[in-house]
């Protein structure tokens, strides 16, 4: 079985995608997949106790049997309490003995997190013999400097195969990427195995999700299941909201005060919101709701303040793994087209 550790540069650096899109290529070619994350971030409840959400959708992306365990430990909120369990690494060992012909072990947060308790990506890659592929969010020199030092931090403790640079603009970034970024980060013995270019497609989260992030009560239930790509946070004039909302593509998610009908009423009407979250947890007014129902759009509370509730919102946009049959075959295409898949595994071994 061939094992690859999958790490991020930085957070929110697109592991998930990167990792599903390979597995759906991968799966093209006959080979069968597994996945397993060594150590997971607590981000939410499930049956009273803390979860890593990540561990139940790869278990409905891959089909994975009811009641096998994806995720080996849990880590907590707060870095200066947390210590591993005595058995982490049992545990950790146990998740990960699967029979496949790929195991994609995705890292934590990032490279870096895990230094202090001894389970950062480096020393989980040696336990495993795993070789790391990074992955990087693609923002100019900065990302070429993370990756450099990504590589140190990684050092002699673990084998680094390469990275992907992942959510290129295609108009302003990808002739850069070419011509300067990818060969240099060559030179230094980092190879480039992909170059995958930024899609609006693969950053949307369903509203469904967005209100069980932070437990809103739907009011008006819209179609729940309807894809958003945009976060509008509206705090101020209703006609500066309506500018605002004309100048932004995508389909929108508008989040204001519950005390701000004028916004609500200006949202509701646009036709590309599709949902409209008002915090504090004041309830809408009559005429609010009523208007939400003819417009057929969801209108839900959030007892949380507008911040954290377009927080919540805007973490989940490119973080949430969907199993959309459309979309992962849209991911796998753009995967092949732009992954050196090839090189990859004679570099795996």
């Amino acid at each position: 079985m061939k094992r690859m550790y999958v790490a991020g540069v930085e957070e929110k650096a697109g592991k998930t995608v990167v990792i599903l899109g390979l597995a759906q290529v991968l799966r093209s070619r006959g080979f069968c997949v597994a996945y397993r994350k060594p150590v997971g971030l607590a981000r939410t409840y499930r049956y009273g106790r803390p979860a890593d959400p990540d561990g139940e959708a790869w278990a409905q992306a891959l089909g994975v049997k009811e009641g096998e365990e994806l995720i080996g430990v849990l880590s907590g909120e707060a870095p200066r309490a947390w210590r591993p369990p005595f058995d982490a690494w049992e545990r950790i060992k146990a998740v990960s003995e699967v029979a496949a012909d790929f195991l994609f072990l995705e890292g934590r947060e990032w490279l870096g997190r895990g230094l202090l308790s001894g389970l950062c990506d480096p020393a989980l890659a040696r336990k495993f013999s795993a070789p790391i592929l990074l992955v990087a969010k693609y923002r100019g020199e900065p990302t070429v400097d993370a990756i450099l030092a990504a590589a140190r931090i990684i050092g002699n403790e673990a084998r680094l195969l390469g990275v992907i640079l992942n959510e290129v603009s295609p108009e302003a970034e990808l002739s850069e990427v070419q011509a300067f970024a990818a060969p240099f980060l060559e030179e230094k013995g980092i190879p480039v195995l992909g170059i995958l270019p930024f899609e609006r497609r693969l950053q949307a989260v369903r509203i469904h999700e967005v209100l069980e992030a932070m437990g809103a009560e739907v009011v008006v239930e819209g179609d729940l299941r309807t894809e958003v790509d945009r976060i509008l946070v509206g705090a101020m004039g209703a006609e500066t909201a309506l500018q605002h909302l004309r100048r932004i593509p995508g389909q929108l998610v508008v989040i204001t005060a519950g005390d701000r009908t004028d916004i609500q009423a200006a949202a509701i009407s646009f036709p590309r919101v599709r949902a409209v979250i008002l915090s504090g947890g004041i309830r809408p007014e009559r005429a609010i709701a009523a208007l939400a129902a003819e417009q057929r759009k969801t209108l839900a509370v959030a007892p949380q303040d507008t911040f954290t509730v377009a927080e919540t919102a805007d973490r989940l946009l490119g973080q949430t793994l969907s199993t959309d049959p459309e979309r992962l075959a849209f991911l796998a295409r753009i995967t092949a087209e732009n992954v050196d898949l090839d090189r990859m595994l004679e570099l795996l071994g």
